[in-house]
Formats: structure tokens, C-alpha cells, sequence
């Protein structure tokens, strides 16, 4: 079955946004795992569970900081209709969703250090089923996307 990709697909910026997002955790299990081999080196204790951390760590890193969003840009896609709102994600279990414009609730941006650093935010569309994300658009784009979104739904701004 071949799968046909929509229109909108993630900058190029989002991968390096990507790597550093997986690469914090992999920082702190590093940490760890050190910190078991100075248990191990004064205390004796078992060396196995130092190399099973250590090569767990290496083969984490390898797929999630590595290959993973590089998979993902592929992968990942999004068309905005005037009915609907679809994505397209996965690798092996291919998630195609498609919301209905009048089932949107609000529409949300938010943007981290790491996002804010290579210009990007994430844009989460709440319905009362779930939520849709788009991860990683260029900021101006996010921020269009929202407001024609939300001029689609009717959602009004809680500041106005």
C-alpha cells in the first residue's frame, strides 16, 4: 500500500530542534551511570549493571538522537482544508487523523528554549476527543496557522 504525504511537512530546523530535545535525557542517564561506576569503583559494587546502563545508553542514543528525527521529517505531515485538519505520522503503525474544523475547541502555541533558539513552535489543536500537534513550524508560520485555524473554528481569544 503506498502512502501519499499531505501538504504542510516540518522545516529543516526542526530536526536539530529534535536532537537536542532527545539529547537531554540521554545527558542525564550518562550522569547516572557514571555516578554507578564511582558506586562500583569505592563499594564494590556489581560491574554488569554499569555495562548493561552503558550499553543500553549507546543504543538509545543511536535511535533516538540519531536516526529517529530523521524518520520523523520524513515521516510527518499535515494538510489544513476548509472542513478538516489531518495529519500524518508514524513509521510502523502509520497514524493518519483528520479533525473536523467544528469539533475544534481552542488552538494553542507554545514554544521552549530549545524551539524559541532555532525559531520554532509547537501548536497543539485541543478537541474534546484529544488534541492534535503539529511539533515544530517555523514561529510565523505557527502563529498563521493558529489564527486561521481558530478563525475557522470560531474560537474566540480569551483576551479580547
Amino acid at each position: 500500500m503506498e502512502i501519499t504525504h499531505l501538504q504542510g511537512k516540518l522545516p529543516s530546523e526542526a530536526k536539530s530542534a529534535m536532537r537536542i530535545q532527545a539529547l537531554l535525557p540521554h545527558i542525564l542517564w550518562l550522569a547516572g551511570t557514571i555516578g554507578y561506576y564511582v558506586l562500583v569503583y569505592f563499594f564494590n559494587w556489581w560491574i554488569w549493571i554499569f555495562w548493561v546502563s552503558g550499553a543500553l545508553l549507546i543504543v538509545s542514543f543511536i535511535v533516538y538522537v540519531v536516526i529517529a528525527p530523521s524518520i520523523y521529517m520524513k515521516v510527518y505531515s499535515y494538510q489544513l482544508t476548509e472542513t478538516h485538519i489531518e495529519v500524518q505520522k508514524g513509521l510502523f503503525i502509520w497514524n493518519h487523523t483528520k479533525v473536523p474544523i467544528v469539533k475544534v475547541q481552542h488552538v494553542e502555541t507554545s514554544t521552549g528554549p530549545i524551539l524559541r533558539k532555532y525559531g520554532l513552535a509547537s501548536i497543539n489543536v485541543v478537541t474534546a476527543a484529544g488534541f492534535l500537534e503539529f511539533p515544530a513550524l517555523q514561529s510565523e508560520d505557527a502563529n498563521n496557522l493558529r489564527e486561521t485555524i481558530a478563525k475557522m473554528a470560531e474560537v474566540k481569544d480569551e483576551y479580547e
